[in-house]
């Protein structure tokens, strides 16, 4: 193994503003502060939080199990967002093991799961 150098297999998001087109209602609901004629930091300003695929998933799971909302709706939410849990480990383990074609294939499942997550999201 090297001394200094280390390769690392990652997944990113390449294009932020896509999963704003793609998930709209998703977005809207996890980062009000981006609904349309709100400041965006979409679009990389210097020292904003990253806002892709992945920090989706991950904030609509905090969102599912956190945020105030009746009971029904948290029902509607939570199957979503821990089968987005699971995935988003298992990603994390296939690319820790650098299993590339596992991860991609992980990753074609979280973009589903929240296809899923979308069409079964009501507007904020």
């Amino acid at each position: 193994m090297a001394r200094n150098l280390f390769i690392r297999v990652s997944a990113v998001t390449y294009d932020e503003v896509a999963v704003r087109k793609t998930w709209p209602k998703l977005c809207a609901l996890v980062w009000p502060d981006d609904a349309p004629g709100a400041s965006s930091v979409l679009g990389g300003a210097p020292g904003t939080p990253a806002r892709g695929v992945l920090e989706l998933a991950a904030a609509f799971e905090d969102y599912a199990g956190f945020a105030d909302m009746d009971k029904a709706k948290r029902a509607a939410l939570e199957p979503f967002a821990q089968k987005l849990s699971a995935l988003r480990a298992m990603l994390e383990a296939a690319l820790g093991d650098r299993a590339v074609q596992r991860a991609h294939d992980l990753t074609n499942a979280i973009e589903d799961c929240l296809d899923d997550a979308e069409k079964n999201t009501e507007r904020p």
